[in-house]
């Protein structure tokens, strides 16, 4: 190969793969060659970058998108190869230099190379540099410098390096910063560069920007040098790390700083909202300094910034050295608010835990995002458990984590953990539920069946052996695999020595397992069955661990048996060194720290309830939720066994002190409330339901006024539904009163609120407008004439006028949204259609009202191109009683359309279909199964006194009837302070 002279190729529109040019005498190259589409996406090992130097210069203070890019890479030929291939993606105008480096000579600056061309690949967004000649240019052990000039543009997106404004409300001036997010496939966006996290590195990088500006990157400055009205800043140069975590950060902002072990931590803002970091900069001191002693393992860095912006890609983003949050994640706000206090710093600590897993430990592909992402939010979790104890975040994770992953929703993915994605959406994708979620459940799991102290030795030794590399599972494995053989506690364990087989069967499952307890009664056996959720041929490796009458110590975590993987093995009660008399109680995953399901034979779950009824505190308040969350699939799918069983657990919920059981209960008492409506057993199973929630709401309400618990306020929507539907008389008159402020005395909710003072709102609305007196709901529908459109006010009144259960009310609220003549004038016709199929899903008191108007309507209504959707879609909610009924609405419709040659959007359902009342299929053969077994079970359970005047006060409702304020006011103030609303009671 000649090295006489320099070669520099200009790429005009590299992303576009257009024709190139040479800046340089040396000969025009043929246009641009395309690479075959066979190439794989992933980058060949082939080549390897020993280190950059990066430098950027920016006009973002003009207003100028544009910036200037130097990437100069230190490169070594790993394997003899024809070709040099790196990342580079929407980056323009680049040059390209290339020089050989002598081995010997290491400061030596190299011979420039040429005889060299490009093609570049759009589809693997490729630049790939190789000789014109096909022939083995790059010797394995050589090592060259390539440099590489470029531009680019700033987007508004936070991809790659973005733009966004801040306005000065006191000079009305606007600042623009400048900031990255690289993750996961971005850097080549921002530089050239090796976009792949086992391409590890050094990077030290240069910015040019206003000296009005200051500058921020992963490392501590280095040197600044002031050019006039430029400044550079360089920093010092990194360890090594994957370019997904490549990031920097041009502002204004200023910053509140505190070193504690050597680390400075900073919390970066604009100057207006300086001050409201210092509550963030207090925890991630302690963070740091807990994680650092939990593992055994020093923070790498010398300093660590949290920068606040206006725009980020998420929550926040755990660039080494310099995480970036939305300000808001992260600054104080106005009001206090316990909660929002807890996930701001669940979300800095998951962040901070990555420093370790993901930062210092990379994945070799994002084949294994889980080990970052499961890590990160489990051990965020854990490290403000061990910093804040009294906020117990650990039952938050079960609720804000857990509960999604144990979810069979086809809402979400059915993929294992480990998942090898390649195109850049895939790889986008593949930051999920399971790799946050799932994943964090199966680390917890473990973390609690190896010990936990053994786990975490096992942890550290992971760490240290393979910080500033990059991994992959079977890594991690082996290194737990050592400290379980360095406990002794383990050395008798047959599995001890399978740590590998045990791990692969879940990280490379796509469902999750239920475990069925079969107590065999008569010889002191066990049998325990195991299948997948979703019915799929995957079997696992479930650590079982088991708290009895005798012996609850339900503190201890650890496995002490694991169940092999084979859909049914029987154990007998010595081998499991049990000791249980035939109606002695036994549990199975004790604090529901295995990630899995449990169902119990229904004698078992018999003397769990009385043990229940007896003390409930026995048994740990996880493991009562735990209880009706795995038992809430069989109930709603009619598989229970009995529904006697079931009434007998939820009666100790009367005396249930803990928001947890009755949360996971909730699911379950709202599928009953739908399947007993209409039925002989609904008023008696609201009777029970008023027994049971009556103490507990008034508890919960106390509470909440005082502010004890966050995890409290969460709870309160599910309480507030359920004691409504019940019809306690001081939740039906407490929400009218709230909604009819809200809506007649516009009373404030203020935008700033968290997610779940709106969910709040929400049942608020719904269940204080669910009974109006006539001169109330026509004062409800003047307000709705006369509201925008386009309102807060408005939609809040469509979402709640559905809730109403009053038969007259619903057919002339239906008859006032078509308007004169069907004209819609309160919302368009395809609106409307959609609405009605809303207002017929969720509310069961619509139904017969909706048929009605349908039937006399359907002229009108025939009219809109939408309305054969909407029937057909109400049509899978005709239950078996009305099957004659509705094929002669079905024949009269059809007719018309016919008659008068109306040709809907969809094919009218077929009135033989099997979509006809396929969603009442399950209630039907649910009411049939138990409704009398229910009946017969209450009617034993409750006494039947005249109740005409309780009924009476219930009704009194709708009028609003004068009744003690001592509730009342309670729940007044704590809605007052939610809402910030001025409420009187």
């Amino acid at each position: 190969m000649c090295t006489s002279c320099v070669i520099k190729v200009l790429i005009t529109a590299l992303a576009l793969g257009l024709t190139t040019t040479i800046a340089t005498s040396i000969p025009t190259p043929s246009p641009l060659v395309h690479m075959p589409s066979a190439r794989s996406l992933r980058l060949p090992n082939d080549t390897y970058p020993l280190g950059y130097l990066l430098h950027i210069s920016t006009n973002i203070h003009l207003g100028d998108w544009q910036f200037n890019g130097s990437a100069t890479i230190d490169i070594e030929i790993r394997r003899s190869t024809n070709e040099i291939v790196l990342h580079a993606k929407n980056l323009s105008d680049i040059e390209i230099t290339l020089r050989l480096l002598d081995n010997d000579r290491p400061d030596d600056v190299g011979e420039l190379v040429d005889d060299l061309t490009h093609t570049y690949d759009s589809q693997g967004t490729f630049l790939v540099i190789h000789p014109r000649e096909n022939y083995q240019a790059f010797e394995a052990g050589q090592r060259y410098r390539l440099e590489i000039l470029y531009t680019g543009i700033m987007g508004t997106r936070p991809n790659g390096l973005y733009w966004m404004p801040y306005e000065d409300s006191n000079t009305n001036e606007t600042t623009y910063v400048a900031a990255t997010q690289a993750e996961p496939t971005y850097a080549r966006l921002i530089f050239p560069c090796y976009d792949e996290p086992a391409f590890k590195s050094n990077y030290t990088i240069k910015l040019t920007h206003s000296s009005s500006l200051n500058a921020v990157s992963n490392m501590p400055v280095a040197q600044i040098q002031n050019q006039g009205n430029l400044t550079t800043t360089t920093f010092q140069t990194t360890p090594p790390m994957s370019t997904y975590l490549v990031a920097f950060v041009i502002s204004n902002f200023e910053s509140i700083s505190e070193t504690h072990r050597g680390v400075t931590q900073s919390i970066y803002s604009s100057p207006t909202r300086k001050s409201t970091g210092r509550r963030a900069l207090n925890n991630t001191i302690l963070t740091v300094a807990k994680l650092e002693d939990y593992f055994g393992v020093s923070y790498s860095l010398p300093k660590l910034d949290h920068v606040a912006l206006k725009r980020n890609q998420g929550a926040a983003m755990e660039n080494w050295g310099l995480i970036t949050f939305k300000e808001d994640n992260v600054l104080e706000q106005h009001r206090k608010d316990e909660y929002k206090i807890t996930k701001e710093r669940l979300i800095a600590n998951h962040e901070i835990s990555h420093q370790w897993f993901g930062n210092l430990v990379s994945p070799e592909w994002w084949t294994y995002v889980w080990m970052n992402e499961g890590f990160a939010t489990y051990f965020g979790y854990v490290v403000t458990d061990l910093i804040y104890p009294n906020d117990h975040v650990m039952d938050i994770f079960l609720r804000d984590e857990a509960e999604f992953a144990y979810s069979d929703s086809s809402l979400f993915p059915a993929r294992p953990m480990t998942h090898y994605v390649e195109t850049e959406p895939d790889i986008m994708n593949v930051f999920d539920v399971i790799s946050y979620k799932r994943a964090a459940c199966v680390i917890k799991m473990f973390h609690h069946a190896f010990h936990q102290k053994t786990f975490v030795s096992g942890i550290r030794t992971y760490l240290n052996k393979f910080q500033y590399s990059v991994v992959n599972e079977l890594d991690l494995f082996d290194s737990l695999q050592s400290a379980l053989l360095k406990d002794d506690r383990f050395q008798q364990q047959t599995w001890v020595h399978m740590v590998r087989e045990i791990m692969l069967s879940w990280t490379h499952s796509e469902s999750l397992p239920v475990v069925t307890v079969i107590r065999n009664y008569e010889n002191d056996t066990i049998t325990f069955r195991q299948h997948s959720v979703h019915s799929k041929n995957e079997l696992w490796w479930i650590p079982l661990n088991f708290a009895t009458v005798l012996t609850p110590n339900f503190e201890h975590t650890h496995v002490e048996y694991f169940m092999p993987p084979m859909s049914e093995h029987t154990v007998s009660f010595n081998e499991l060194h049990l000791e249980l008399g035939g109606r002695d109680w036994l549990i199975v995953n004790k604090q529901q720290t295995g990630f899995y399901h449990v169902i119990y034979d229904m004698d078992n779950l018999l003397a769990i309830a009385r043990q229940l009824q007896r003390n409930h505190s026995v048994i740990h308040q996880r493991n009562r939720a735990a209880l009706f969350q795995d038992l809430a699939p069989l109930v709603s799918h009619n598989e229970i066994e009995s529904m006697d069983v079931f009434f007998e657990l939820l009666k100790y919920l009367e005396f249930e002190d803990q928001v947890m059981p009755w949360t996971r209960a909730s699911s379950s008492i709202n599928f009953l409330f739908e399947a007993l409506y209409d039925t002989t057993s609904i008023s008696l199973f609201k009777q029970f339901m008023r027994r049971l929630i009556a103490s507990s709401f008034q508890r919960l309400l106390r509470l909440l006024e005082s502010g004890e618990s966050p995890l409290e306020f969460l709870s309160f929507e599910d309480f507030l539904h359920i004691a409504c539907r019940a019809e306690i008389p001081e939740c039906l008159i407490y929400t009218q009163k709230l909604a009819h402020d809200y809506i007649f005395k516009n009373s404030s909710l203020e935008v700033d609120y968290p997610d779940y003072y709106f969910a709040m709102h929400d049942v608020i609305l719904c269940m204080g407008l669910r009974h109006q007196s006539y001169e109330e709901f026509e004062k409800l529908l003047s307000v709705l004439k006369t509201t925008q459109p386009d309102s807060m006010l408005y939609d809040d009144l469509i979402y709640a006028l559905r809730c109403t259960q009053n038969r007259q009310h619903m057919l002339h609220y239906l008859t006032m949204l078509v308007g004169d003549n069907f004209t819609y004038s309160i919302m368009n016709e395809k609106d409307f259609m959609n609405y009605v199929i809303y207002l017929f899903k969720t509310n069961a008191a619509s139904r017969p009202v909706i048929w009605h108007f349908i039937d006399g309507n359907y002229k009108m209504l025939s009219r809109s191109t939408h309305f054969v959707q909407l029937f057909n879609e109400i049509a899978e909610y005709v239950p078996e009683s009305q099957r004659e009924r509705f094929a002669v609405l079905h024949s009269k419709i059809e007719e018309y359309l016919q008659s008068e040659k109306i040709t809907p959007k969809v094919p009218l359902i077929d009135k033989d279909s099997s979509h006809v009342g396929k969603k009442m299929k399950n209630k039907e053969q649910f009411v049939e199964r138990f409704e009398h077994q229910i009946h017969k079970w209450l009617l034993n359970e409750l006494p039947q006194p005249d109740n005409r005047d309780y009924y009476a006060a219930s009704l009194s409702v709708g009028n609003g009837s004068d009744r003690p304020g001592g509730l009342l006011r309670t729940a007044s103030k704590m809605l007052k302070s939610a809402f910030g609303a001025n409420i009187s009671l």
